[in-house]
């Protein structure tokens, strides 16, 4: 591809699945009990409202067959699968591979920490606290919520600083992209 220009093209693709592949498939075809797919809805979502934002099985050995084992699986699949893409797109794959990580880290942090959760990734708090769970579905950026009008605040809740979900940019840069409010639904 384009060397480093392959990095942001990788952040956009990853937020962009992470978006799909939880509203599709974890909220989609996990609706029905008994699939794959069912352990992020009917396991994790349970866990998190019965505990304020904490979920215990996060606890767990990550490779299990229980719904963050599954969550693990699923991600060192695809990260498996990129393999053969690398020698073409090193950067976008390598920054793919990153966005896995990340992903994982970001979201046990977050229901491990519910405090932290709030404060650092209060789209994803807003998911799975607020009164739209049908709403929200990002977890380590809200990008693609907002590109999509799907990022609902909640009332009274904690909101991002800038759209970026970045802490503490620079005033220059803040001050020339939207408030989040403004493109919020």
């Amino acid at each position: 591809m384009f060397g480093p220009l392959e990095i942001p093209a990788a952040l956009l693709t990853a937020n962009a699945v992470e978006w799909a592949m939880h509203k599709y498939v974890l909220h989609g075809l996990g609706k029905q009990q008994g699939t794959f797919w069912a352990f992020h809805f009917h396991e994790h979502h349970k866990a998190v409202r019965q505990h304020g934002y904490y979920d215990p099985n996060y606890q767990r050995f990550p490779l299990g067959l229980h719904a963050q084992g599954k969550e693990t699986w699923a991600l060192l699949a695809t990260s498996v699968a990129l393999i053969p893409a690398f020698p073409v797109a090193p950067w976008f794959v390598g920054t793919l591979w990153y966005c896995a990580g990340n992903y994982y880290r970001v979201h046990k942090k977050s229901h491990n920490n519910p405090d932290w959760g709030k404060a650092h990734v209060p789209w994803h708090y807003d998911h799975h606290m607020g009164n739209n769970p049908g709403a929200n579905w990002c977890v380590t950026k809200p990008w693609f919520d907002y590109i999509m009008g799907t990022r609902i605040f909640s009332a009274g809740g904690v909101r991002e600083e800038n759209v970026l979900g970045l802490q503490k940019l620079p005033n220059w840069v803040a001050r020339w992209l939207p408030k989040p409010e403004a493109l919020a639904s």
